[in-house]
C-alpha cells in the first residue's frame, strides 16, 4: 500500500514557511525516514522531491540530514524529535534567501 509519508509524520501548518512536516510521536535519534529526492538517471541537473523532500523546510540547526546513496537522496534524524515537533534539514541543492 502507498503513504505518502512513513505513519509517524505528517504535513500540517508550519510558523516557519507554509506547511512542514510534524513527528506524530517522539522518534529516535538516528531514524530512518525515507527517500526525499531522485536524481534524474539521464540528467544530473533535474531533481525529484517526494512528498518527504518536498515538505521538510530549512534550519541552520536542523534536525534531520538528507543522505545520498545509489543517485538517491534519505532523510534519517541526527537527534530525538519530540511528538508535535517540526522537522528540519539544511538546504544543500539551493541557498535559501533570509
Amino acid at each position: 500500500m502507498y503513504h505518502a509519508l512513513p505513519k509517524e509524520l505528517h504535513v500540517k501548518d508550519s510558523e516557519i514557511a507554509g506547511q512542514g512536516i510534524f513527528a506524530k510521536v517522539t522518534i529516535p535519534t538516528g531514524t530512518f525516514l525515507g527517500l526525499s529526492h531522485v536524481i534524474d538517471h539521464y540528467d544530473d541537473e533535474i531533481v525529484y522531491r517526494t512528498p518527504l523532500g518536498g515538505f521538510l523546510n530549512h534550519s541552520n540547526d536542523p534536525n534531520c540530514i538528507k543522505y545520498y546513496e545509489d543517485e538517491k537522496y534519505f532523510i534519517k534524524t541526527i537527534r530525538e524529535i519530540k511528538s508535535g515537533e517540526e522537522l528540519f534539514l539544511k538546504y544543500t541543492f539551493y541557498s535559501v534567501e533570509s
